[in-house]
């Protein structure tokens, strides 16, 4: 929008151009910071998303923590159960013994 200068009221045509030029380069930093504030949305956005699956992992393998703690738990009362029979075979075998020694 080239005018030559000439008056125009109290203003210039040229000092119109100065001022057209300071808008547009006001608004190309407004349109650059929407922009910005856009990207800056979407990468929170972003996060938020990544936050929920990691919360969702996490209360999966929770989950899968406890089975697995309730399953050694059973297999140890397993043991358990089994030492103590093995102790008392040990021990019905040992009084055999003894009392055939004896």
């Amino acid at each position: 929008m080239a005018f030559k200068a000439r008056k125009m009221g109290a203003f210039r045509v040229s000092d119109l151009d100065v001022a057209l030029k300071r808008l547009d380069a006001a608004l190309d930093a407004a349109e650059a910071a929407v922009g910005r504030a856009l990207d800056a949305a979407d990468a929170a956005r972003a996060r938020e998303e990544e936050l929920n699956v990691f919360a969702d992992d996490r209360l999966r393998l929770a989950g899968l923590l406890d089975e697995a703690a309730a399953r050694a738990e059973a297999a140890n009362e397993g043991d358990r159960e089994l030492a103590a029979r093995v102790d008392a075979a040990i021990a019905a075998v040992s009084a055999v013994l003894a009392e055939a020694e004896g």
